[in-house]
């Protein structure tokens, strides 16, 4: 066997489609049916957008997403503070049909795929207990990956949990972004309308910054049925599915380890203030691809997968992360945040969203040990 693709998410879905038909390669996966269930927002922002985010890319047509796996398109991100006030940026979003783009990118690569099986590693993939030997293991496994586990490899990830509801009330043409400790403790809580009255409605939540006893699924709850700035768009929403995921909110990991290559939420590859996962994984897993390919060819060493990849995305994932830490320091009470919230205008919004950081919040970070001593 030439490669072994664990894992058939973004990551690994991209990563079949582009390893070239003639190579000998099996995508294997715990779900009986790719893409399902959906444990994530579904937005990827337009070509446009990822030209801005990821500069250093030298490939944007994996952003040309087709329409026939857009749900809708939206054009405005409000984010909504703790007190109500909201900030507006315009940015233009995708909201994929997530498990029609894993699956037919799969099952059109050409390869073999192996699903409805959990997988094990030990220097190489093992299924049913029998060792798939291959030169190159490609682990895209997500958040809780068990190749990155057994490689002894750590990151933070963070719970959360999502609805699927019918008959959303708001813009359709607009993402709400909510944080507030009631709703979202120590991240953000989000309604993503799917077009036709549909959305995911969901919520990211740390228990450490959470009041004593709550939980996400008392917290998802509140946001949806008594949340004022929320239940007023959601007060006829049925829930029609239930979703709960871990998330990676960390730095990358180290991605090459011998043979294997980590792509994806399994290496943290995330922009994690924001908690955006599937243009990375897009990225990765093309990559992955491309080096992969060149390395069974003789051209390349594997190590040359983790210079590429960083090239593309890794200043982005260090400011990311560097805005996290920050919103860290401020989550523990609403009052903070909505008092530091008063310097940031939405032109600041705007370069945030976007993983650049203002002059002024540059400087409101070297301050925040003092200032939050008297919020």
């Amino acid at each position: 066997m030439d490669v072994v693709v664990a894992g058939v998410g973004v990551a690994g879905s991209f990563t079949l489609h582009y390893l070239p038909k003639n190579f000998e390669v099996v995508g294997i996966d715990k779900r009986t049916k790719l893409g399902y269930p959906v444990e994530c927002g579904e937005i990827v922002p337009v070509k446009r957008e990822m030209k801005d985010l990821l500069p250093n890319l030298d490939d944007y047509s994996i952003f040309e997403i087709p329409k026939k796996f857009e749900s809708n398109r939206t054009k405005w991100m409000k984010f909504i503070l703790p007190n109500g006030r909201e900030i507006d940026v315009e940015f233009e979003m995708h909201v994929i049909k997530r498990d029609e783009m894993i699956r037919t990118l799969a099952e059109n690569s050409g390869h073999k795929l192996i699903l409805g099986k959990m997988f094990d590693f030990d220097g190489d993939v093992v299924v049913d207990g029998k060792k798939i030997e291959s030169k190159v293991v490609i682990g895209c496994d997500g958040a809780n990956s068990r190749i990155r586990r057994r490689l002894g490899l750590k990151f933070e990830i963070s719970p959360a949990k999502q609805y699927v509801v019918r008959g959303f009330e708001g813009e359709e043409d607009t993402i709400y972004m909510y944080v507030g400790k009631k709703i979202a403790a120590g991240g953000y809580a989000w309604i993503i309308p799917k077009g036709e009255g549909l959305a995911n409605v969901g919520t990211g939540f740390r228990v450490e910054y959470a009041e004593r006893g709550d939980n996400i699924h008392k917290a998802l709850d509140r946001f949806l049925r008594e949340y004022p700035y929320s239940s007023w768009m959601l007060k006829k929403a049925e829930i029609i599915q239930k979703i709960g995921a871990v998330v990676p909110i960390d730095l990358p990991v180290k991605s090459v380890h011998g043979k294997v290559i980590l792509a994806g939420d399994s290496a943290s590859m995330i922009i994690s203030h924001v908690g955006a996962g599937i243009p990375p994984s897009m990225v990765a897993g093309k990559i992955a691809a491309e080096v992969v390919t060149e390395f069974l060819n003789g051209r390349v060493e594997l190590e040359e997968y983790e210079r590429r990849w960083k090239n593309a995305m890794y200043d982005v994932m260090v400011r990311s992360n560097y805005l996290k830490r920050m919103w860290d320091k401020i989550a523990e009470r609403d009052e903070r945040v909505n008092k530091l919230f008063r310097i940031v205008s939405e032109k600041d919004m705007s370069a945030i969203l976007r993983a650049k950081i203002p002059t002024k919040i540059r400087l409101a970070s070297f301050l925040l040990p003092i200032v939050t001593t008297f919020l």
